[in-house]
């Protein structure tokens, strides 16, 4: 295993609890019936939310700390794909978001 790609592998692994909360919000607002199963379930998200972002930021700033490191010791710079993912991760924070205002929208 090639130990340079872990921030490659960090900033990957960091979009999937993003991932999962965006889908857990998504079936918990649109495809439960009556719009949420209650407060049961609200808390739910909220917990899950509240293990969700700050494991992923502290999973992308332990990435971007990494790839300092790298770069100050004169490996190679980011690749295309390296800020393809570096993108991604950061993007996933707003999915749950996104989910959040498309149903605040829609109870209008």
């Amino acid at each position: 295993m090639d130990l340079t790609r872990w921030p490659q592998l960090l900033y990957a692994a960091s979009s999937l609890p993003m991932a999962a909360l965006t889908a857990f919000a998504a079936w918990l607002f649109f495809f439960v019936p009556g719009g949420g199963a209650g407060v049961s379930s609200g808390r739910h998200l909220v917990l899950f939310a509240l293990i969700a972002y700050p494991l992923t930021l502290a999973m992308q700033v332990w990435a971007t700390v990494g790839l300092y490191r790298q770069a100050k010791a004169g490996r190679d710079e980011p690749t295309a794909r390296t800020r393809g993912l570096i993108g991604l991760s950061f993007l996933s924070l707003a999915g749950p978001v996104i989910v959040f205002l498309a149903y605040a929208l829609m109870r209008r």
